[in-house]
């Protein structure tokens, strides 16, 4: 599936980069465990695999959660 540009969320974001960062926080902070790493964003892991091959849209709320976690648990976001 092709990568749409469509803006994710007020910083500009856009899917590609959406992408990007859940993979690097599911890798950087859950060593690529989407089940460990879906509980703790209150998503099934299936989601988050479906996000990060670009199967399904990353939502702006996703991606906050995302971001605010890894600041309070320093992950770092690729």
């Amino acid at each position: 599936m092709e990568v749409e540009s469509n803006i994710v969320d007020d910083r500009g974001t856009d899917q590609a980069q959406a992408q990007e960062i859940l993979r690097s926080f599911c890798e950087n902070g859950f060593e690529g465990d989407e089940d460990r790493a879906g509980l703790v964003l209150g998503r099934p892991p299936e989601e988050l695999r479906d996000m990060i091959d670009g199967d399904v849209d990353v939502d702006d709320d996703l991606v906050m959660k995302v971001r605010s976690i890894a600041d309070e648990r320093g992950i770092e976001l690729d």
